[in-house]
């Protein structure tokens, strides 16, 4: 597995320590807004925010789908289309997809020990654009 975050270097081989430690440093006006774990065949889970505005998603490499993920304990009280602003860019969030870090590490955490991710987060596909779609 590999961890990266926004401004920091690249952390091969990473444990639950490091994972927790740069994830509680994301915020989304900070130096580091953004974090993305991969395993070895090219799928990831990434990260957007920070405390308790983030959001996360997650790449099936085999089938190249996007999901983003859901719940219904949203750790906000935003409406549908409320942007989520971080170092990449803005990004407009329904309400059921805000999530606290404390369930992005959690998502993070199974994902490196190759485990199933939390029943409580369910994953809808969202539309990403190849580069041959001009």
């Amino acid at each position: 597995m590999k961890l990266e975050a926004e401004n920091s270097p690249v952390v091969v081989g990473v444990n639950q320590a490091q994972i927790i430690k740069a994830l509680k440093k994301l915020k989304s006006y900070g130096p580091s807004s953004f974090a993305c774990i991969t395993d070895d065949e090219g799928n990831y889970v990434q990260v957007a925010g920070g405390r308790f505005t983030c959001f996360i998603e997650r790449y099936d490499a085999k089938s190249k789908k996007l999901f983003r993920g859901y719940h219904s304990n949203s750790s906000t009280n935003f409406e549908d289309g409320s942007l989520l602003s971080f170092g990449a860019g803005r990004v407009p969030l329904k309400k059921d997809e805000w999530f606290n870090i404390d369930d992005v590490i959690e998502v993070f955490s199974l994902f490196n020990q190759n485990q199933s991710l939390p029943a409580t987060v369910y994953w809808r596909e969202i539309n990403i654009l190849s580069q041959s779609d001009g």
